[in-house]
């Protein structure tokens, strides 16, 4: 009897250190919210976080599951591979919902480097950061869907990647095992794309995610693809778009959220172009015709934040 009430103490003592030690970890993965009620689109809260000793952008970034570039575009009067130390930075934890996005349904924005899934019947969205091709390395655009789960994967190393990589002085195997070397990560959905062979998949180098630093692949944190393969079927649709501007609501006000374009997308826009921003409010604006304030838009989208701000005429 003794011994039985010490293994319970022992074991009630370690779920006490467990639970404890997650709470304190620094680390969040998994960022969900509640699907938003009433029309509202808008979703989560921005926060602040002090910078500890030794840490860049990229350690922020995944101390708080976010990705670089956003949170480099919140705050951009630090220097991303030095910040001072005990400084608070936001952390860009608000979004808008793409209005593509359905239930059941995977959706990727290039322009803002994130994926949402909403799970059907559960109430709640997941915002995950994402790498994604770099210039000249486009990740493709439009609908497909997951066509294979691959746990633990290979790589096959692209003939084009492995040349690319050669000419750099980078002299890769053709086949990569699963590990630690591994640029794939541990877990990999490959999409139906009509284009080539394009994977969500996980990293070895997680101060990618939240840049362009793919071949065209949608990289996440391990954690996170972890969640997501777990989470969705063969079959999930999957669509990926490109919209640096999102505008949407958030107790019947209208918020715009703007992303710099993304750099092939720039070279194609004249000086002064607001064609994509004006149709991304218009399109939100259609069934409630508030009045914007299109001078507070303009200007919202030129420092393009990528947190939502409020762009209805008071």
């Amino acid at each position: 009897m003794l011994r039985n009430k010490h293994q319970y103490y022992l074991i009630l003592s370690l779920l006490y250190v467990f639970v404890f030690s997650m709470l304190l970890s620094p680390v969040i993965f998994a960022l969900s919210f509640s699907t938003p009620q009433s029309g509202d689109t808008v979703i989560g809260m921005p926060r602040t976080t002090e910078i500890q000793e030794g840490e860049d952008f990229s350690d922020i970034a995944l101390r708080n599951n976010i990705g670089f570039y956003e949170l480099y575009e919140t705050n951009p009067s630090l220097n991303p591979d030095d910040p001072p130390k005990a400084v608070e930075v936001i952390v860009p934890t608000q979004y808008i919902l793409p209005q593509e996005l359905r239930e059941n349904m995977i959706l990727i924005n290039l322009a803002e480097m994130h994926l949402y899934y909403r799970p059907a019947g559960k109430g709640v969205v997941y915002v995950f950061p994402v790498g994604i091709g770099k210039v000249d390395w486009d990740s493709p655009l439009g609908m497909m869907h997951v066509a294979d789960k691959i746990a633990h994967p290979s790589w096959v190393v692209p003939q084009d990647v492995w040349k690319f990589n050669a000419a750099h002085g980078n002299i890769y195997p053709h086949v990569i095992p699963p590990g630690p070397e591994n640029p794939m990560g541990s877990y990999k959905l490959r999409l139906s794309s009509s284009v080539g062979a394009y994977y969500i998949h996980g990293t070895n180098l997680p101060a990618g995610v939240g840049r362009r630093s793919s071949a065209g692949c949608i990289r996440l944190y391990e954690p996170d693809i972890k969640l997501l393969f777990f989470m969705v079927k063969v079959g999930t649709p999957v669509q990926i778009i490109n919209q640096p501007y999102k505008a949407g609501w958030l107790n019947g006000k209208l918020y715009l959220e703007a992303h710099l374009p993304l750099f092939e997308q720039r070279m194609m826009m004249d000086e002064g172009d607001h064609s994509l921003l004006i149709d991304a409010i218009e399109q939100a604006n259609k069934t409630r015709h508030v009045a914007v304030d299109w001078q507070k838009a303009f200007r919202v989208a030129d420092e393009h934040v990528g947190v939502p701000r409020l762009i209805q005429q008071n």
